[in-house]
């Protein structure tokens, strides 16, 4: 039987867009505290100042635009909107009660407890749409993809980020992917499948990102650890996460 990195490479030429990977275990609140694939505890709701600095590549691009209406899908704890112009309309969007709350307090954004689903915006009512480390959790993409199309104006932006499995860090470490440790990551894209998936339903690709250089990931130590793939999991690495900038044709 293949691999699951296996069966992501294969989506180069193929008519699928993403590997379906069933979640390993039942959601609880994502901003509990957790252990990352290297074993090491993790307060996330702590981490707030480095993921600030995470996403300052996205509001730079969001801010560049026409004041609209910027919607945050999965805004976690207002790291983004934060960040967001006030010439902006800002909403955030996400399934924690725990996260629209402190967003909400941080930011001063109008936060709503709920997800991207079938009547939540009126078509064309929105200037730009951020999914970053959203898509991944989504278990019908193709949808929610054409749903980010409808609500977003002609020529509208919609921001997408999620973990690229044919980087060079799934293949060379496979099974030991660190972005492969989260059970809930249920749909799983490559750079390339992510793209075509993005065209298909109607965007023009504007942009594409590898966030690393110049991040507090970019470390001596990822470098070492590259180099010795049977030490362990894969460290955060260039190309291990894509994002992409695309308008609504």
């Amino acid at each position: 039987m293949s691999s699951i990195i296996d069966r992501c490479l294969a989506l180069y030429g193929s008519a699928d867009y993403f590997v379906p990977y069933p979640a390993r275990v039942a959601a609880g609140e994502y901003w509990d505290e957790k252990r990352d694939p290297d074993g090491r505890l993790r307060d996330i709701a702590a981490e707030r100042e480095m993921r600030k600095a995470d996403l300052a590549y996205i509001a730079r691009a969001v801010n560049a635009r026409a004041p609209g209406r910027v919607v945050d899908i999965g805004c976690g704890l207002g790291e983004l909107l934060e960040q967001i112009d006030l010439r902006h309309e800002r909403i955030g969007l996400d399934p924690s009660e725990k996260a629209v709350e402190m967003a909400a307090q941080r930011s001063g954004a109008t936060t709503i407890r709920g997800v991207l689903e079938p009547g939540r915006f009126q078509p064309a009512s929105c200037d730009a749409i951020v999914a970053h480390h959203v898509i991944e959790h989504v278990d019908d993409p193709v949808s929610f993809v054409r749903l980010a199309h409808e609500a977003l104006r002609p020529g509208g932006l919609f921001v997408v980020g999620t973990p690229n499995f044919a980087s060079a860090a799934a293949r060379i470490f496979g099974e030991r992917f660190r972005l492969l440790h989260d059970p809930t990551h249920v749909s799983l894209f490559t750079d390339d499948s992510l793209m075509r998936l993005l065209r298909d339903s109607g965007f023009r690709i504007a942009s594409v990102e590898y966030p690393f250089f110049g991040t507090r990931f970019a470390t001596q130590e990822a470098w070492e650890r590259m180099q010795a793939p049977e030490t362990g999991v894969s460290p955060a690495f260039w190309g291990s996460f894509v994002t992409v900038f695309a308008e609504k044709r």
